[in-house]
């Protein structure tokens, strides 16, 4: 790795220690419980014995990796002392904090890295934890309602020297519809600083793009603000081009199943292989064997699909196999519910998921959300409809009522935003995509640490300059230089740049690392980075831009 000089460095006292973080995050035996849509709070009283900053949290998901979302912390106003009561009085609560999380596996905790501090004086407090966007994951308890800590009968709680965190239950509807009759315990952690301290989240944020992508996927997420029920009696269609597809809003029919369908086997979460008369062409090969995923993806081979109940993006845009997406948590095995079926009709390969269930919230669901739909293949021309019939709004599962409906072609693919099936109307997706050249930076810049900005999506093997400043620019479009297209994100005057390199000389590598001093004075201090890569054939300048990366320095 390379070593960048320090722009800024002082040498002063670091912030004083506390026993954060308090942590609920280890198991207790309890069985785990997750919500689904609507976005709920999960409650618990919190007992400060002297001054804290809450700085962040940590919290527990029930997303892939990838998907991203808020968090807020709802603080009860001056003079109410616990949630119990007020779980639907939204009066009774401020909005204390919130700052976005990105979600890094099911059952894991992410960071989240609040956009101001919380500063609490010695009292007990009520907590309402919201959730915007992502799923959380939380314990049944081991007692009543009441709030832990007045012995076996209560719910649990987890103390140190500064705090007690008395669980709890949690409210599927923030400060709406009543919480649920049983004692529930947040999955967390608690991190916060002793005093009211400076408050300083460290963070690496992207920003702008890089030179140059070209997409070859399109998508569109229905979550709990987008009711799928929009597909209803839609189509769109891709015409093949052989280095790609033209996606056009469509026109074509839905085309029942005869009684000669075969039907896949009723069985939940399964992949089943479906042999073709014809092959089917697709941009970057041909099959005559599709793999249909009963969830709702059509693949060219074996697709395993990280946790298929649980539709997101970033899994569609980085599928192993080139597939088709009209996802869903589906489940054909529920009692009443359709089936999937197969037919060749002419050159048409037809899958249809008719009348098929969403997968129940709990075993005895009535059939109320059935969807039918079907993805039709055309042999002769390479062309491929999605026609939707009839889908079901967000009333099934409670883990995961999500749809994504879209194309991806094998492997990672650059995100070129979502389309809206209501306005859209025609995109040309380009296959092979190309990804942009990238800039990542991690760990977070909290004071001690040392972040490494790795540079990737470089081509050929060649050098280039990874540049940091203390000044961002507004994407500036190079082309006045010849690299029309090509963004500069910083300013490279008060910048200092370090060599990259991919070509295996001695102390150079595609990262560069900076060491950030445990300065307080610090905290809140920003740094601007961007790689600059050579490629004569890229541009008449020669150069690739990356994106850009807004390190912010912090104590958290």
């Amino acid at each position: 790795m390379n070593k960048l000089p320090l722009i800024l460095a002082l040498a002063l006292p670091a912030i004083a220690g506390a026993q954060s973080p308090l942590s609920t995050l280890q198991p207790t035996g309890n069985q785990y419980l997750w919500t689904g849509c609507p976005s709920p709070n999960l409650f618990f009283n919190l007992v400060v014995n002297t001054p804290i900053t809450i700085q962040g949290l940590d919290v527990a998901l029930y997303e892939p990796v990838g998907p991203q979302g808020t968090v807020e912390v709802f603080i009860t106003n001056p003079g109410i002392t616990t949630y119990v009561g007020n779980e639907a009085n939204a009066g009774a609560w401020t909005l204390a904090a919130g700052g976005p999380v990105t979600s890094v596996g099911v059952y894991a905790a992410a960071r989240v890295s609040l956009t101001t501090g919380i500063t609490l004086q010695p009292n007990t407090y009520g907590v309402a934890i919201h959730y915007v966007g992502v799923r959380p994951i939380f314990l049944g308890g081991n007692g009543t309602v009441v709030p832990g800590g007045g012995g076996p009968s209560t719910n649990q709680y987890y103390q140190n020297t500064e705090l007690t965190l008395l669980a709890g239950n949690t409210q599927p509807f923030a400060f709406g519809a009543g919480p649920q009759p049983l004692p529930y315990v947040w999955r967390g952690a608690i991190h916060y600083a002793l005093g009211a301290v400076p408050h300083g989240p460290a963070s690496n944020v992207k920003y702008g793009n890089g030179c140059y992508a070209t997409g070859g996927s399109f998508y569109q997420r229905f979550s709990c603000s987008g009711s799928p029920s929009l597909l209803n009696g839609r189509s769109l269609s891709l015409v093949y081009l052989g280095s790609g597809y033209a996606l056009t809003a469509g026109t074509v029919a839905f085309i029942a199943p005869t009684a000669a369908a075969a039907q896949l086997p009723a069985t939940d979460e399964a992949e089943t292989p479906i042999s073709l008369t014809n092959p089917m062409i697709y941009p970057g090969g041909a099959t005559q064997t599709m793999y249909v995923n009963h969830n709702g993806i059509i693949s060219v081979a074996a697709n395993t699909v990280p946790s298929s109940r649980f539709p997101n993006i970033p899994t569609l845009l980085n599928v192993p196999q080139t597939a088709w997406f009209s996802w869903h948590d589906y489940d054909p095995s529920e009692a009443g519910s359709g089936t999937i079926k197969f037919e060749e009709v002419g050159t048409l390969a037809i899958f249809t998921w008719d009348d098929v269930e969403s997968r129940p919230g709990t075993p005895t669901a009535p059939v109320v959300n059935r969807c039918r739909f079907q993805i039709q293949f055309d042999t002769a021309t390479g062309n491929v409809n999605y026609v939707w019939q009839t889908m079901s709004g967000v009333i099934g599962s409670n883990t995961s009522d999500e749809h994504v409906i879209g194309f991806s072609p094998g492997g990672p693919s650059p995100d070129t935003g979502p389309i809206d099936i209501t306005t859209f109307q025609s995109a040309l997706l380009m296959v092979p995509d190309t990804l942009p050249l990238g800039l990542d930076a991690s760990p977070s810049p909290v004071l001690g640490a040392t972040v490494n900005y790795t540079t990737s999506n470089e081509t050929g093997l060649n050098v280039g300059v990874l540049f940091l400043s203390v000044a961002s620019l507004p994407g500036i479009d190079l082309g006045i230089i010849g690299a029309p297209g090509c963004l500069a994100h910083v300013d490279v005057g008060p910048a200092v740049g370090s060599v990259i390199s991919n070509l295996g000389v001695p102390g150079l590598s595609m990262t560069s690392s900076l060491a950030i001093p445990g300065s307080t004075p610090l905290l809140g201090f920003q740094l601007f980075a961007q790689a600059v890569w050579l490629d004569a054939a890229a541009n008449p300048f020669g150069i690739l831009t990356s994106n850009g990366v807004r390190s912010t320095v912090g104590s958290f």
